[in-house]
């Protein structure tokens, strides 16, 4: 459900306020009843299509309902060009608005009420409220595209209309098309909708080409207060009231499948944009609505002041359709996203999960910039406020966890396609370089479109509050386990950590790799970070081959430990003993009674080890092997800080050589001797299994 995002609209009329959204059909009025299908029970939709989550554009979030034919072809072409379509995102979808304002069996458009929403009629063609689900649809006809925004071309001889041309040329470039409708008279922007009209539209819908319909509710009207007193909010009119939402779209689903097979075309995904969240009309739901009989719905029951079929579209709409909305309508910021958004709502249907159905967290924000001015400067409203890199790292990483379909609202275009002027200024809301490449990430799409299609669940009790870290984990499919760790706070670093036994891994080790930085290490234990404002970090963990938990951890005794390649030579404190604090480390000669090149691994109560050498003089005391940044000297530190992950390591031992592996915490780098020669330094660098130099074997 959609509004433009600058416009302020009164309750009755908005699309991202909460409504209640209901079922029920005319049959119990004996008027105006068209039924597709049968009320038996529903079987979960299984048409074999959206057998991993979705991938694509829409429009509404950058182009609203002004969206152009011209507009469109520029973003097949920026996909195209620039490698998205090639990662999956092949969908380009147009949202509300593309059709004139009345079917062509009328010359003017829709009468509206008072209320927005369609004129209905008594039998005798006289205006009625249809509050208490009577009311006749008079419009006849098929839906128009816009001929000012969606002119016809002719290709290879033959005329196709606006629509039709715009999904000709995705398939052209190897795309897919999508199209706007709803199960209600009017859609959320007041042009026709598809309730009474499902099987023509439909048919012009297959017939135009069309591969996937987001199909929206907008029930326009007035509040209603029900027989018992209750206020049932703004519910509709007519069949809206009294056929369920899950009727209605099992009715359009029914009709694509139909015309589909009647035409000899591919089958159409089907995408439930509406998540009803204010209670249903009982009281006028139709006895045979197939939502009473679904077993499904059976199951979940149904609560005071609420229909079967009604709410929450997570219990059921796998059942009548590929793409479920669990929510309402986000904005360009990361709260939408987070547990207090829709993160907790789809936490609670992981069961809407599998092949072919999706809990969708709505489109993307990542890489939106303003349309509506220059944010900071012409506009400063905290609800345009585009999201930063971290952010949208942040929401796809959310949205890849719970297997969420990954389509993008941000201005898929060039900069000079995307030029905007206002108010004596000019900016682009093309994506960046920079935003675009958050949605190329390969691995973190591999997660959203892992085939064993698991969503991720949450680790440890729920957030104390908005502000506090969370933790996700998700199995996949080859074995491996994706971990999120999440800052909530927008305003300052978090350490977020969990631990193997947290997170349900047995194994003495994994492999670690960020998937935003690319950053691998190993993990012995404790899995953590200093994770920025609305920061997240991404692992993807892989049992390690042939490895166990180092046996000098915790056995109270000092050893010398070698570098491989290194003819023997030990790591020591630079300068032996009398070396200042902060001293880096080296390789030298082995002696045995050197303190200096003597070690100690101490378990800490986080399962990460900490390091200390054996001197005891007036300069190093029992020092703290500390981790650098890439390239750089461990070093060893008098001071020790149980807070701080650059002194804490993991190490664990090959079980085939006993060489050991030392990865420094704070940055998953490994312990490693590059050179050779004595004195050479001893640096953390990424973990490489071809480096003999970071493989360390005991001296004593």
């Amino acid at each position: 459900m959609r509004i433009p995002l600058r416009r302020a609209v009164p309750r009755a009329l908005s699309r991202a306020l909460p409504r209640a959204l209901v079922a029920l059909s005319l049959a119990a009025t004996g008027l105006g009843t068209v039924v597709l299908g049968t009320a038996a029970p529903a079987a979960a939709l299984d048409n074999g299509l959206a057998l991993t989550p979705p991938m694509g554009w829409n429009s509404w979030n950058t182009l609203g309902t002004g969206v152009t034919q011209e507009e469109v072809l520029q973003t097949i072409d920026f996909m195209a060009a620039n490698g998205l379509v090639q990662a999956g995102y092949d969908t380009v979808t147009i949202d509300d608005g593309w059709s004139l304002g009345h079917r062509d069996g009328q010359t003017t458009d829709l009468v509206k009420t008072a209320y927005g929403a369609m004129q209905l009629y008594d039998a005798n063609r006289n205006p009625t409220s249809g509050t208490d689900g009577t009311g006749f649809d008079l419009t006849t006809g098929h839906l128009v595209p816009d001929p000012a925004r969606y002119p016809a071309h002719t290709v290879n001889g033959q005329t196709l209309n606006g629509i039709q041309y715009l999904s000709w040329y995705a398939h052209s470039k190897g795309m897919k098309f999508g199209l706007y409708a709803t199960d209600t008279y009017t859609t959320c922007q007041g042009r026709p909708g598809s309730l009474g009209h499902e099987a023509t539209d439909a048919a012009d819908f297959v017939a135009w080409g069309v591969d996937f319909v987001k199909y929206d509710d907008c029930p326009y009207g007035p509040q209603i207060i029900g027989p018992d007193g209750h206020n049932y909010w703004t519910q509709g009119e007519g069949r809206e009231l009294t056929r369920s939402i899950y009727a209605r779209v099992r009715d359009f689903q029914q009709a694509l499948d139909a015309a589909s097979r009647a035409q000899g075309r591919p089958r159409v995904t089907l995408s439930v944009s509406a998540q009803p969240v204010h209670s249903g009309v009982p009281y006028l739901l139709a006895g045979d609505d197939p939502a009473r009989t679904d077993p499904v719905v059976v199951a979940a029951g149904t609560p005071a002041f609420e229909a079967p079929g009604y709410a929450p579209t997570g219990v059921w709409c796998g059942q009548v359709a590929n793409l479920c909305r669990i929510g309402g309508d986000r904005g360009p910021d990361l709260e939408g996203v987070l547990y207090d958004g829709q993160l907790q709502t789809a936490l609670k249907y992981p069961g809407n999960v599998r092949p072919g159905s999706w809990n969708d967290l709505d489109m993307m924000f990542a890489g939106w910039q303003n349309p509506y001015g220059v944010y900071g400067v012409t506009d400063t409203c905290p609800c345009h406020k585009p999201m930063s890199v971290t952010e949208s790292r942040g929401e796809m990483s959310i949205l890849a966890m719970l297997a969420s379909p990954l389509i993008s609202g941000a201005d898929l275009r060039t900069a000079a396609d995307s030029r905007h002027t206002r108010d004596g200024l000019t900016w682009s809301t093309g994506i960046t370089a920079e935003q675009l490449a958050v949605y190329k990430n390969a691995d973190v799409i591999a997660i959203d479109q892992d085939r064993l299609t698991r969503p991720a669940t949450l680790v440890g009790a729920p957030p104390a509050g908005s502000t506090a870290p969370i933790v996700l984990k998700r199995q996949l499919a080859d074995g491996d386990t994706a971990v999120l760790l999440v800052n909530q706070d927008p305003a300052g670093y978090r350490n977020v950590s969990t631990t193997l036994a947290e997170l349900g891994l047995t194994g003495p080790g994994y492999s670690a790799k960020d998937l935003w930085t690319g950053a691998t290490g190993n993990v012995t234990g404790a899995l953590g970070a200093q994770v920025e404002p609305h920061g997240v970090v991404l692992y993807r963990l892989k049992p390690l081959p042939g490895t166990g938990p180092a046996a000098v951890i915790g056995d109270g005794r000092y050893h010398g430990i070698s570098a491989g390649g290194t003819g023997g030579q030990a790591l020591e404190v630079q300068g032996t003993c009398s070396a200042p604090d902060g001293s880096p480390t080296d390789i030298n000669t082995w002696w045995s009674w050197h303190t200096s090149e003597q070690w100690n691994f101490a378990p800490n109560p986080d399962g990460t080890v900490r390091i200390t050498d054996n001197c005891y003089t007036d300069t190093q005391r029992h020092g703290t092997l500390t981790g650098a940044a890439a390239g750089q000297p461990a070093r060893v530190r008098n001071a020790w800080d149980p807070a701080d992950p650059a002194q804490k390591w993991r190490v664990v031992q090959s079980t085939a050589t006993g060489a050991l592996t030392i990865t420094n915490v704070a940055t998953g780098l490994v312990l490693s001797a590059p050179q050779t020669a004595a004195t050479s330094p001893v640096v953390t660098g990424p973990p490489d299994g071809s480096l003999v130099g970071q493989s360390w074997s005991l001296l004593s």
